[in-house]
């Protein structure tokens, strides 16, 4: 026969049942009963503790808990999440799953991929990014505008429409779809690797559109690169000289230490763990930049003569390491009238392409700038008329740019 509640001694607000199962055997269930402070109601409340006394006390207790803080007993539970999500999967592959043979400068890149996904597909489960979701944040992207300094970027399209005061109409810069495309391909990895570890049964078939048909072959002119000069900075001239003598890429110049520099030997020594081609390369030091390097030690060797706290960087500023040139370069760009230049690598192209128009060998080429094929230098290789203009130097009237009498001509 059913019992009707008993309070539970010495307990407030629990009470027990006793009752007798279909088997005929008697059985005790234990009850939460009290009054709901959500929003002054006070209604009476009866929640269900399982049948252990010790339980039952646990969880009455974080019940009175929550009725203290406000609590609404009566909304609907939130659904319970079935899998974990894509920032939560992202973090846990920065924290754990980074392979430690990967070049520093390509987990930044990382970095910033996840950076920019996260607005839209961190808070998904991962078993929820689907390949409609993706080829979706695909069209949504590259419709949107290049954001710098929170600020979308303008050009001159070349239309020849001018506002009311007569200046050139700007249009916004879109979002190219290399730039979407690098950023859907740590995406893919990322759920390969859930795929392969288990955590999802299978990864969303994503194919990427090839960018061979779109490769860059722009390269700074010696004006430019002056102009370029000319609009920064002190410290951010440093960065520049150093990418334009040196081939290395910004990330390799930012965090070079000092060991890596053998000034007697005119050398910067990059070892293979530092360097994205994983070998060791041998880059010379041009006499524009030994006296950058001349220059910075100087400079911190007078603070450090004043505090301990300077870097082993080399590039520093006010004896602090430099961690970027990106807005710098930007800004001289805009001042100095330069457009579609690249920090990350054009640069790059512009010193090979100017070591191959100086007749420097291919071999020696290669080895300064890490390359491991003919064919991968030769891509690096992006010869503009005045480049051969320069490499020939032939003292004819043609090259000086004047024309040529055709009676002085020779036929033959």
């Amino acid at each position: 026969m059913e019992q009707k509640f008993k309070r539970v001694k010495r307990v407030a607000h629990l009470y027990e049942r006793s009752y007798q199962t279909a088997a005929g055997e008697w059985r005790t269930k234990f009850y939460g009963i009290f009054k709901c402070m959500w929003k002054g109601e006070r209604k009476r409340k009866v929640f269900s503790l399982g049948g252990d006394l010790r339980t039952a006390k646990e969880a009455l207790a974080l019940l009175l808990a929550e009725n203290v803080k406000g609590k609404d007993f009566g909304a609907e539970p939130e659904p319970q999440k079935q899998g974990i999500t894509f920032s939560e999967w992202a973090d846990d592959y920065f924290k754990n799953k980074i392979d430690p043979e990967k070049h520093a400068g390509g987990v930044e890149r990382e970095k910033r991929s996840f950076k920019t996904l996260a607005p839209y597909f961190g808070g998904m489960l991962l078993s929820g990014i689907k390949r409609s979701t993706i080829m979706e944040y695909a069209a949504k992207r590259i419709t949107q505008p290049i954001m710098r300094r929170g600020k979308p970027v303008e050009f001159d399209d070349g239309s020849g429409k001018c506002d009311d005061a007569g200046n050139p109409v700007k249009v916004e810069k879109k979002i190219q779809f290399p730039t979407v495309n690098r950023k859907l391909a740590f995406l893919r990895y990322l759920l390969n690797l859930a795929a392969d570890d288990g955590i999802i049964e299978a990864a969303p078939s994503v194919k990427l559109k090839s960018e061979k048909s779109r490769k860059r072959e722009r390269v700074a002119s010696e004006g430019e690169y002056r102009s370029l000069l000319a609009s920064m900075s002190r410290p951010a001239q440093r960065v520049l000289i150093a990418l334009y003598e040196t081939a290395m890429r910004a990330n390799e110049v930012l965090r070079l230490p000092w060991n890596m520099v053998d000034e007697k030997a005119g050398f910067i020594r990059l070892p293979a763990d530092y360097v994205k081609e994983k070998k060791n390369r041998t880059v010379p030091i041009s006499p524009e930049l030994r006296a950058v390097l001349y220059e910075l030690r100087a400079e911190q060797r007078k603070v450090s003569s004043i505090s301990s706290g300077v870097s082993s960087r080399v590039f520093t500023r006010n004896s602090r390491p430099m961690t970027s040139v990106r807005t710098a370069f930007e800004l001289a760009k805009e001042k100095a009238g330069v457009t579609d230049l690249h920090l990350l690598h054009d640069l790059r192209h512009t010193a090979i392409t100017r070591w191959a128009t100086q007749g420097i060998a291919q071999q020696a080429i290669m080895a300064a700038a890490g390359h491991h094929s003919i064919q991968q230098s030769n891509a690096y290789v992006n010869m503009k008329d005045e480049h051969l203009r320069d490499a020939f130097k032939v003292s004819t009237q043609v090259i000086q740019g004047n024309a040529v009498d055709a009676a002085q001509a020779v036929s033959y």
